[in-house]
């Protein structure tokens, strides 16, 4: 072996030696089992991303308190600014408003939402629609057993609270309004009958003149009872939601001048209903339009359409003045302004609005909105009377708005924050009666059955095929 020059024979100084023996691949069978190579690493993420990412699994729409937080304050700013006859003429006569004057901008343009009270009962509705149906998409017993008490005891404690508070208001300032009030502000009159405090304790129809503001949560409970009814229509024929959505805007429009106040205001809770059982096309939507080349000019342009289209019925005010034609127009504007408030909601959850709404001061608004709704009107009206002559829009909202954010405050967590955590005790202590506990179920232990992967494989395997 030392003669080869290349070291396999006789001259070489190099000593052979024998290659190793190199192992045959392993079966199919065995590289089935083999550990899978890592994943590539993900790319980095668009700027976008933050977005557009996939919402994490929750119950709640964070968006959507801040939603349900600033409508809360446009009612403050309505009813602090229709205490003055100029801002309530809107309401009774638009044509007497001279076209071109900050007036009339104020009234009839989009900038007419920042005291919309009107159009913010409109998306209260629709909100809780939408937020009542989503923990019930999934049929489970469970969470129904519970369901009316939890809501009426969240609805109920604070109303009954917000009724002391407000006879301690009249107390402390009587309703006698100064002559120069609207005349909204002088039918807002004390009145504790037998019949309007019934009325006022227990949300049952009526003139609330105690506190207005209670006349929508007379519809809230209303719907609350009739929920399991809403979602069994809703889940009837679900490939027809597009169609139920259509015939709940035409009932709103048939019903706006002509029926019922019930007639009118509960299909609106439908609307977020349905919402709520498409909220996954929804959000695929939402994806789509992320995932598009000119994302953003589509969400701001869906989103300023959603605002004027909520604007709707001021801005065909402004601009018809034939009698005829706003009977005709007007219940048509209304029906526009309710697809308004639903894809205000839908650009709320999928679009960029989301990242305004979740701020921190846009998110305190919506943690106390409910608490800020039931205080506000009897601390403007009480405002209204220490003013007296002085009362003017400018120091109406400097003095209401301060007092009912501060009182606001106070009233969550005194009284509506005890609520919540009484509501949820008396959800928990009824789902974990026996009849309601689900009886356990044996968990399923892989390891015994996943032995034989985790197991080295015998030496054979690797050195021939089979």
């Amino acid at each position: 072996f030392r003669s080869d020059p290349r070291g396999y024979g006789a001259g070489s100084d190099q000593i052979f030696e024998r290659p190793p023996v190199r192992r045959a691949a392993p079966p199919v069978y065995a590289r089935a089992y083999a550990a899978p190579p890592p994943p590539p690493p993900a790319p980095p993420a668009a700027p976008v991303a933050a977005v557009a990412a996939v919402r994490k699994a929750s119950s709640r729409y964070r968006s959507l308190d801040g939603v349900r937080g600033l409508a809360a304050f446009t009612v403050v700013c309505c009813h602090a600014l229709i205490a003055l006859p100029t801002y309530l003429q809107g309401y009774v006569d638009p044509t007497v408003i001279e076209k071109g004057t900050w007036m009339w901008w104020a009234t009839f343009s989009p900038i007419h939402l920042a005291w919309a009270g009107t159009e913010a009962v409109y998306v209260f509705f629709v909100l809780s629609g939408f937020v009542l149906t989503l923990p019930f998409i999934k049929n489970d017993a469970a969470k129904w057993a519970g369901y009316y008490p939890k809501r009426l005891i969240r609805l109920y404690l604070p109303v009954w609270g917000a009724f002391a508070l407000t006879a301690f208001w009249i107390y402390v300032f009587p309703r006698t309004f100064p002559a120069h009030g609207s005349v909204w502000l002088h039918t807002q009159v004390a009145d504790f009958s037998s019949a309007a405090v019934k009325s006022d304790l227990l949300l049952t129809p009526g003139a609330h003149l105690n506190n207005g503001v209670l006349w929508t949560l007379t519809f809230e409970i209303v719907f609350s009872l009739l929920l399991p009814l809403y979602l069994i229509a809703g889940k009837f024929l679900p490939k027809l939601n597009l169609l139920k959505f259509a015939v709940l805007l035409g009932m709103i429009v048939a019903y706006a001048d002509t029926g019922t106040t019930f007639q009118f205001h509960l299909p609106m809770f439908g609307l977020g209903v349905l919402m709520a059982l498409e909220r996954k096309n929804l959000a695929a939507l939402g994806q789509k339009i992320w995932a598009g080349p000119v994302r953003w000019p589509i969400w701001i342009m869906l989103t300023l359409i959603s605002l004027v289209a909520l604007n709707a019925s001021w801005t065909l005010r402004g601009f018809v003045t034939d009698p005829q034609q706003l009977a005709t127009l007007g219940p048509v504007s209304r029906g526009v302004s309710l697809f308004g408030a639903c894809l205000l909601l839908f650009c709320a959850v999928e679009g960029p609005l989301r990242l305004l709404l979740e701020g921190r001061t846009v998110q305190w608004l919506g943690s106390r909105s409910f608490s800020l709704y039931l205080v506000h009107n009897p601390i403007i009206l009480a405002a209204a009377v220490f003013l007296g002559s002085g009362l003017d829009p400018m120091m109406s909202l400097a003095v209401s708005v301060p007092a009912s954010l501060l009182v606001a405050e106070a009233f969550y967590q005194l009284v509506e924050r005890p609520s919540q955590k009484m509501s949820r005790a008396a959800d928990q202590a009824i789902r974990s009666l026996p009849l309601w506990r689900r009886p356990a179920q044996p968990q399923y232990d892989p390891a015994p059955a996943m032995q034989f992967l985790t197991e080295p494989l015998p030496e054979y395997a690797y050195s021939r095929p089979l």
